[in-house]
């Protein structure tokens, strides 16, 4: 499994959008936005168990990833594997949400934007990156 660099990890936790993209049974690729966190040199993004994004993975767990800069002239390409990893409790929920809303934030976005029931993590294992004007 290749590491970020310095300079990738900076970037990376900056609160950046990005696509991540699984695959349909027929190969067609299926991408979203989302907000992830970074935990060392893997990324993990929060998804409800029986979302489209889940059943791709449970069948097919490879994927890729891009995280852009606001103004869209810097990237950070990834190409992995992604895993079910437990459940987003309400401490992993509160980093994800602060990371994008401020801390001081967090708990109020939370509360206007109730789960029925956790979601689950999607850990994030890069085999490949790819960077581009990123530093």
């Amino acid at each position: 499994m290749p590491t970020f660099t310095e300079r990738q990890r900076a970037f990376l936790d900056q609160p950046l959008n990005a696509v991540v993209a699984t695959l349909h049974r027929d190969g067609v690729p299926s991408q979203s936005i989302v907000w992830y966190v970074r935990d060392e040199d893997t990324l993990w993004i929060s998804v409800r168990p029986e979302s489209v994004k889940a059943r791709h993975i449970a069948r097919e767990p490879r994927l890729s990833v891009l995280i852009f800069s606001a103004d869209g002239g810097s990237y950070l390409r990834l190409e992995g594997t992604a895993m079910l990893d437990g459940e987003v409790d309400a401490t992993l929920r509160r980093t994800l949400i602060g990371r994008y809303v401020g801390a001081d934030n967090a708990e109020a976005w939370i509360t206007d934007h109730p789960l029925a029931s956790p979601n689950a993590r999607l850990r994030i294992v890069p085999t490949h990156i790819a960077e581009h004007n990123i530093g």
